[in-house]
């Protein structure tokens, strides 16, 4: 797996992840603590090596939380999207959605 942590979409995409998982955190969950850390890690140093750690940590957390970050960090990505775009001039800007951040409520089909 070769990482270049020298560009911005690199970066960005570690950033909402470590979001992301922000948003799932709950607290006493020895994984979702690694991962937290493991991404900001790789994110201070842009080191590689600490993106694998934080690769690893990922695939070792239970596929509920996955699916919980995944999501999260879906959801983000279209807003910084959305907000980035390109705008006209005769355009009002769209004013991302505030996401609460915390332990997740039931989800909704």
């Amino acid at each position: 797996m070769s990482i270049l942590l020298d560009d911005e979409a690199t970066l960005c995409s570690i950033e909402i992840l470590a979001e992301a998982v922000e948003m799932a955190f709950v607290p006493g969950i020895l994984e979702l603590r690694t991962l937290r850390d493991a991404l900001q890690e790789a994110l201070r140093s842009r080191s590689p090596a600490a993106v694998r750690l934080a690769y690893s940590a990922y695939s070792r957390i239970d596929r509920e939380f996955r699916d919980r970050i995944s999501h999260h960090a879906l959801t983000l990505a279209t807003q910084r999207r959305l907000s980035a775009g390109p705008m006209r001039s005769d355009a009002m800007p769209i004013a991302p959605r505030r996401v609460e951040r915390g332990i997740d409520g039931p989800r909704r089909a």
